[in-house]
């Protein structure tokens, strides 16, 4: 069984009701798999928090028709129910005509019932039309029922249902109340997971919210109409005996699910630890993996953390293989914002206000390896002296705008470049071997 929830729009609650529906399921004593459509590593910590389990991607762009069919059937086979969480509006993708790697299209690739959670704070019989509207889009919308959201009263929610089921034909399976709960944001979205206070006591009362306001039972009939998915299994290289350091903890969090998976299933041992509090690396590294987050938000907790900024510089001008992503170039830099990183890299990088970079790109790297990314940052990194770059990367949804990255010094490279490990398993041995 499986159901996907897409929105109206960003905005419309439907990391809420996700969250809220997974946990209500759980609660219900079934074994729930949760999935996230596009490139987000906020929402999946929290899915992973609700349901027990971890959360994977499935994007369009960065990964192939058959990879993403394999991935979900994978996870469907040891659990009850698996939930998708869409991105952004049922239909919004790289740009407005192909409707590529949209919410939309990943119904499509994976023949996966769609619900999609309305608004309905300050609207009735309107809330009809903006369903009506997405219904008729396209020949095959894809949809099977709507969750309304924001919902003030069950006379509010049965004026809505009474008008979604005359003007649209399409069953309203329940609805969430206002929210008791009210998660937290900063610049990139939620504020993560990791540092949300009485997480557990805020999905309870999550869950609890659509205990006497969902219709299971036709959720449930919904979910069972889709069918089981072929699963082919990915080749990957073997990387045997390679004890690869990650970093993890508030400030170092963004990580595929998949990424670490894929790393552990080539052979690696994969070491755990925090740039935030430990002294120092772990001991015997083959490799150094410094995944994207928030160092910016912990600049000075990790300044004041010298002793592993120094074992970090140590280590890489001894040689060591490392990879920075996002956040890692950051910390990899001579400072963010002035305060002091490791310093390895003679980069000085600044935060903004806006988006610097914002979507999907194809990166070529150095040795004509060419493979699809993500980039989402407020940061700008500037270079204090000549650095040559290992990456070129072209806008995908405008590929007259390119730009240079992937800054190399050693054995280390780092870069803003957000990569999928399942787009590509040559990936990993061009990275840490």
């Amino acid at each position: 069984m499986r159901i996907l929830l897409a929105g109206t729009g960003s905005g419309c609650g439907k990391t809420t009701v996700s969250l809220a529906l997974m946990r209500s399921l759980m609660q219900r004593g079934l074994r729930v798999a949760p999935f996230k459509a596009g490139p987000d590593y906020i929402d999946p910590a929290f899915h992973a928090a609700a349901c027990g389990r971890p959360s994977h991607n499935l994007d369009a762009h960065l990964l192939s028709a058959e990879t993403i069919r394999t991935l979900l059937g994978r996870e469907e086979e040891s659990t009850d129910i698996a939930v998708i969480e869409g991105v952004m509006g049922y239909y919004d993708g790289i740009d407005s005509i192909t409707l590529h790697a949209s919410t939309w299209e990943l119904a499509g690739l994976t023949q996966t019932p769609a619900l999609l959670v309305a608004d309905g704070s300050g609207g009735a019989a309107s809330v009809a039309a903006t369903v009506r509207g997405f219904q008729t889009l396209q020949a095959d919308s894809r949809l099977c029922g709507v969750l309304v959201n924001r919902v003030s009263s069950p006379r509010h929610y049965a004026l809505i249902a009474d008008a979604v089921t005359r003007y649209t034909g399409l069953p309203c399976v329940g609805y969430m109340p206002k929210s008791p709960v009210v998660l937290a944001s900063r610049h990139l979205g939620l504020i993560p997971a990791g540092e949300t206070e009485a997480l557990e006591e805020k999905l309870n009362a999550l869950g609890a919210a659509l205990t006497d306001t969902l219709d299971f039972d036709l959720l449930l009939k919904l979910a069972k109409q889709a069918k089981l998915l072929p699963q082919k299994p990915i080749a990957l290289p073997r990387m045997d005996g390679c004890r690869l350091g990650v970093a993890r903890d508030e400030a170092f969090s963004f990580y595929y699910a998949e990424n670490l998976r894929l790393l552990k299933q080539c052979g690696m041992e994969l070491c755990f630890f925090s740039p935030l509090r430990d002294a120092a690396l772990p001991s015997r590294l083959d490799g150094l993996y410094l995944g994207g987050g928030f160092p910016e938000v912990f600049a000075r907790e990790l300044y004041r953390n010298e002793g592993m900024r120094g074992s970090i510089r140590s280590a890489l001008a001894n040689g060591l293989r490392c990879y920075g992503e996002c956040g890692g170039l950051l910390y990899l830099s001579r400072a963010v914002d002035g305060v002091e990183m490791t310093g390895f890299l003679p980069i000085a990088c600044r935060m903004t206000e806006c988006l610097q970079r914002f979507g999907y790109v194809t990166v070529t790297d150095e040795t004509g390896m060419t493979f699809p990314a993500h980039e989402f940052h407020h940061a700008v990194a500037q270079p204090q002296e000549p650095l040559p770059c290992a990456f070129t990367v072209v806008k995908r949804s405008d590929p007259a705008q390119r730009w240079q990255c992937g800054y190399r010094r050693g054995n280390t490279l780092a870069g803003f470049p957000h990569l999928h490990f399942a787009s590509d398993p040559n990936l990993i041995e061009r990275l840490f071997r």
